[in-house]
């Protein structure tokens, strides 16, 4: 067990979400009316949560030790904990400043191995188009000298800055979405090559490929010099416990196919305990390689593989655009230890961080350390296999 204040044993960061109202401008399409969440903080009510919100947040096992995500001394040394990974960190002072999210491409193929993927705290995998992903990376507990090839937003990422109160930078977007970024509460937070320039969006050409790259320090630097507020909001919510959970399916290892073109697995490696990650290769017939970290040359791995089931929309048809509804609650599988787990993911308010819970309501602990998530529609398919690896199949509507 990781030992926090007062010494007492810490093993779940304690659930509490912030209420604090956000303001989506509402798109215009005949395809889909407005999503729930644009509906809502479109009124302006700070009083008011997403549709069908848990009235409270559940109760945690009475037998987990509850803290917090920074602790006061013990003896003569403080330990601070980063609230999105249950685990102290060497600088306390970062865990004052607010998350970065930084959009990071993984197609073109040419564009691998990405920079900084490795010293995310959490990284959010979703749909694009025309059957690829892309990664949405969040730094908050350790500085990233540099991330990237970065490159261009998504609706779903409005979702995750307010979640996180984070600094969100990336590429451009399509004009519906850079409309709904310029006009949020949280615009003065989020920068785009262009008008920003270099620093802290730089192009980098080591094989031709002129890459946009950023790193974390010239983004603070930025916006400090912007004099914009960059005081860490509340980010309590996620528990976390060393102690595997019982009763888990076996789940050793995940294959995730979002199309033909656009396949990974994540694999259990018991050595260390984590998931490894493997990417297509283009070369077809299920080809792998694993996927790396072009910063320390080592390989992609996360301590946990969490899966959500999200309603999908197709916002437009061309191009395609799709609205990924992270609001509200729905199913999912987690992966900690070589086991599978059954669990809910919760996201009540605009603001305040995603948490996951049971099926009977009791809070679902991370294992201490990163988490990938990887969003696939509601109706993708899952299933287990006899060895004990799981596949995911997404699919949209």
């Amino acid at each position: 067990m990781v030992q926090g204040c007062k010494n007492q044993s810490i093993t779940v960061l304690f659930v509490s979400v912030v209420l604090c109202a956000g303001l989506i401008a509402g798109c215009s399409s005949p395809r889909v009316q407005p999503s729930p969440e644009q509906t809502l903080l479109g009124n302006n009510d700070p009083d008011l949560a997403i549709p069908n919100a848990p009235p409270s947040i559940p109760d945690p096992d009475p037998d987990v030790t509850l803290g917090l995500p920074l602790s006061e001394p013990v003896g003569d040394s403080e330990a601070a904990y980063n609230p999105l990974t249950g685990r102290p960190v060497e600088n306390p002072d970062r865990l004052n400043i607010r998350p970065i999210l930084i959009k990071v491409t993984l197609y073109p193929r040419n564009n691998r191995p990405q920079w900084g993927l490795s010293q995310a705290d959490i990284v959010y995998e979703h749909y694009t188009e025309g059957g690829l992903s892309r990664f949405s990376a969040l730094y908050y507990g350790k500085e990233a000298e540099i991330v990237g090839p970065i490159r261009s937003a998504r609706f779903v990422d409005i979702q995750l800055v307010r979640m996180y109160g984070a600094i969100f930078a990336y590429g451009s977007a399509d004009g519906r979405v850079l409309e709904q970024i310029d006009s949020a509460e949280f615009a003065e937070r989020a920068l785009r090559e262009f008008p920003a320039g270099c620093p802290p969006l730089c192009r980098l050409d080591p094989t031709g490929q002129n890459h946009l790259i950023t790193d974390t320090r010239s983004l603070q630097a930025f916006y400090a010099d912007l004099g914009v507020d960059l005081n860490a909001p509340n980010l309590s919510g996620m528990a976390f416990d060393e102690l595997t959970p019982a009763a888990a399916q076996p789940g050793t290892g995940v294959t995730i196919t979002y199309s033909d073109d656009n396949f990974h697995t994540w694999e259990y490696e018991p050595e260390t305990g984590r998931y490894l990650r493997s990417q297509e290769t283009g070369a077809g017939q299920g080809q792998v390689a694993p996927l790396e970290d072009r910063t320390t040359g080592s390989r992609i791995g996360a301590d946990n593989v969490v899966v959500l089931s999200v309603p999908h929309a197709l916002y437009a048809r061309t191009p395609e655009i799709i609205d990924i509804q992270l609001y509200g609650e729905g199913e999912g599988t987690a992966f900690r230890d070589g086991g599978a787990y059954e669990i809910r993911w919760i996201r009540p308010f605009p603001e305040g961080v995603l948490y996951l819970t049971f099926p009977d309501g009791n809070l679902y602990p991370l294992k201490p350390g990163t988490t990938w998530f990887e969003l696939v529609g509601a109706t993708s398919q899952i299933s287990l296999d006899p060895e004990g690896s799981w596949r995911v199949d997404f699919d949209t509507p």
